[in-house]
């Protein structure tokens, strides 16, 4: 039974294979028109044809579309990475800007102020004492001694505290204790003085500003005047220190003014040291 059912098999096989043969050799002929049989397998055979065609589209469509994301990903990264270095660049720019100002301000303070001066950069602060001292690039070395007086284009920024033979720590005028060791000597008061001649007494106050006592009982001060040292004390005369911003009148026989320091501490890199002559040289050139 299973040898018979075998043969059979392979006589429907056959006959199939003779089919195809004689449809083969029918159509292979040249013709106009296809056969029903033809017409038959090529409509049963449509719809699998379409969802073929379909398919291969598609996935063509997403190979392209993968393809097209790919390059797009690319060419956004690069104009992003253009984008970063353009603005850097013109941070950079600004930055250049900004410095040749400060250093053509500078270099106006050197041309306009009788005293020389020796240029020095801010290298170093601490956050803990942010209106107090600052660490500036020039030490004992480069002639720099203890109370010499510390400027740039603005006015007043301190006086030297102590050196090393490399760096200089600056004490500023915003520091409280500042008036004591920089705007007084032997007990006696501040080297200030306003442009009209008044003179008086300068000590800092809490926030960083400065007040002004006046030694005349009835001086002639408004707001907006600037303020000078005078030179009677360890710091030179005719640095600006700061504007006069409010006069207080409550007193009949003392009047004093709130002082604003010209100088922005919050803004300091570049700094002047004022080369005074020392008691030692000035005795040593007396005739």
């Amino acid at each position: 039974m299973r040898y018979n059912k075998h043969l059979r098999l392979l006589g429907v096989a056959l006959g199939a294979l003779v089919v195809i043969f004689i449809t083969m050799a029918l159509t292979a002929r040249g013709r106009t028109a296809i056969t029903p049989l033809e017409k038959g397998i090529a409509t049963v055979l449509y719809p699998f044809q379409v969802a073929t065609d379909w398919v291969r589209d598609r996935a063509r469509g997403i190979v392209d579309s993968i393809r097209e994301l790919t390059r797009l990903r690319e060419e956004n990264a690069a104009l992003r990475q253009q984008v970063a270095d353009m603005a850097q660049d013109r941070a950079l720019i600004v930055q250049l800007q900004q410095e040749n100002e400060r250093l053509r301000k500078e270099l106006g303070l050197k041309e306009r102020t009788p005293y020389p001066m020796l240029t020095a950069e801010v290298i170093s602060r601490s956050a803990e004492s942010w209106y107090q001292t600052v660490i500036i690039s020039r030490g004992s070395r480069d002639g720099v001694r203890q109370g010499m007086a510390v400027v740039n284009w603005q006015g007043l920024v301190g006086k030297i505290a102590y050196t090393t033979p490399y760096t200089s720590t600056v004490q500023l005028v915003s520091d409280v204790g500042f008036s004591e060791a920089g705007f007084t000597e032997a007990g006696f008061g501040a080297g200030a003085k306003l442009p009209n001649g008044e003179q008086g007494v300068l000590e800092t106050v809490e926030g960083g500003y400065l007040r002004m006592r006046f030694w005349s009982t009835d001086p002639s001060v408004a707001v907006g005047q600037p303020v000078f040292t005078s030179g009677q004390g360890i710091l030179p005369a005719d640095l600006l220190v700061g504007w006069i911003e409010e006069v207080d009148t409550s007193s009949s026989f003392v009047k004093s003014a709130l002082v604003r320091p010209a100088v922005d501490v919050h803004k300091l890199e570049v700094v002047q040291v004022v080369l005074t002559p020392s008691e030692d040289d000035r005795g040593s050139s007396a005739p």
